[in-house]
């Protein structure tokens, strides 16, 4: 899942250029890994990578056949990546290099020497050559069904006879697409909460292991369960050798889904909102335009956030985006409420259409709390990072638009 500098891509084409020889390779003199990286600093390497090594003795090739090619400066590429047509290809490079380079960002790799029979390596060898040709390289990348991982799961279903998916179909795991993007996008905090609030109630259910290999390293770890026929009777490991290639100083992969990293953060701006609500006129004249000021911030803020992820939900092919219960949360209606909330505060008073709007915003807020255990979606991220400020900003904005008159209690 990596976006490669132009000189890697010309690598790639001159490592491409022996393709349709290597589809012929008899098989012999073949051997085939699967190598996995662990996660890197942005947020799309936050998930690890993987390629499968095809090496071949009788001709001299060392290549790594690589599912995770994409190019931030495709023409539309924000847009397509939003809508779900995002283009992504496969790419062979020679090995040391691609070694080499993710050794330099300090990825831990491992790589897993399969005992393939002549015919599977020469078949998998074939394979993965006429998939890397102009004509078949491209494909419309999905982050979870159809990625860098689950294309080498794939290819290596396809010459085992399909003993991967029939094995690891009906194996239930306790992990969901949620829980496994949470878990890895931890230390990117911001980009955790981003992708907890995107997703829908599909991303909670449970999955198979065979869903769950749309991690790299899932895949390379259920590899080392894998058995497969001897020739001569009986079942031998599918992974013949096992070897780490770099130890990553790194700090170990997550190993198991802890909340948003930022979620503590809620309950803070929660009781800053409340520092807001006056207890007296002083209070009340000292906090008026900050209060103001938050509620413009804070409600045109989770608007926004409550407007893209309608827009993903209309407008994308991300189906794993649709019918999002995080809208009663993020609401689209608070963008409205910001100004008219604002106004209300510096005023001292409410309009029928601002304490209709603040209303609104903070009753679907308490309403999306009530509903949590009663829908599949898991909410319960983005209401402890919400939910304390908006019960907290609705206090304030009362307080400030009580009758002057009427006593603090």
């Amino acid at each position: 899942m990596r976006a490669w500098h132009p000189a890697a891509l010309l690598l790639g084409l001159v490592a491409s250029a022996p393709l349709g020889a290597q589809a012929a390779a008899s098989g012999e003199q073949v051997t085939i890994s699967v190598i996995t990286w662990g996660p890197g600093d942005l947020v799309f390497e936050r998930f690890g990578h993987n390629a499968i090594r095809i090496q071949d003795a009788a001709r001299g090739t060392d290549l790594a056949y690589n599912w995770g090619m994409f190019d931030f400066d495709q023409p539309r590429f924000l847009q397509r990546f939003l809508s779900g047509d995002t283009r992504y290809w496969v790419e062979a490079f020679p090995t040391d290099w691609m070694l080499r380079e993710y050794a330099r960002l300090d990825r831990e790799t491992v790589e897993q020497v399969l005992d393939l029979t002549l015919a599977e390596r020469a078949e998998l060898a074939a394979f993965v050559a006429t998939q890397a040709l102009e004509e078949n390289r491209y494909y419309r990348y999905e982050y979870f069904r159809d990625n860098c991982s689950t294309r080498v799961r794939d290819a290596l279903d396809r010459v085992l006879g399909g003993s991967l998916q029939r094995r690891f179909t009906p194996l239930r795991t306790e992990w969901t697409y949620r829980s496994e993007s949470v878990r890895l996008t931890g230390p990117t905090m911001f980009s955790q909460a981003g992708i907890d609030i995107a997703l829908g109630p599909r991303a909670d259910v449970p999955l198979t292991a065979w869903e769950a290999m749309f991690v790299p390293m899932r895949l390379r770890d259920y590899l080392r369960e894998v058995t497969v026929p001897r020739a001569e009777g009986g079942t031998k490991p599918l992974v013949k050798e096992e070897r780490v290639l770099h130890v990553s100083q790194r700090t170990p992969e997550p190993t198991e889904r802890r909340g948003l990293t930022i979620g503590a953060w809620g309950p803070v701006l929660g009781a800053w909102m409340l520092l807001l609500a006056p207890v007296s006129a002083a209070a009340r004249r000292r906090t008026r335009v900050p209060a103001a000021v938050m509620a413009l911030l804070f409600y045109g803020a989770v608007g926004l956030v409550g407007l893209l992820v309608l827009g993903m939900w209309i407008g994308s092919a991300h189906v794993f985006w649709y019918e999002n219960f995080g809208l009663l949360i993020y609401s689209p209606v608070a963008l409205v409420a910001a100004v008219p909330a604002a106004r209300a505060v510096l005023r001292g008073t409410f309009t029928p259409l601002s304490k209709g709007l603040v209303s609104c915003v903070a009753i679907c807020a308490m309403l999306a709390a009530v509903l949590a255990p009663l829908v599949s979606q898991r909410l319960g991220g983005p209401l402890l990072l919400f939910l304390p400020a908006h019960i907290g900003l609705a206090i304030a904005i009362y307080r400030h638009t009580r009758p002057a008159a009427e006593p603090a209690p």
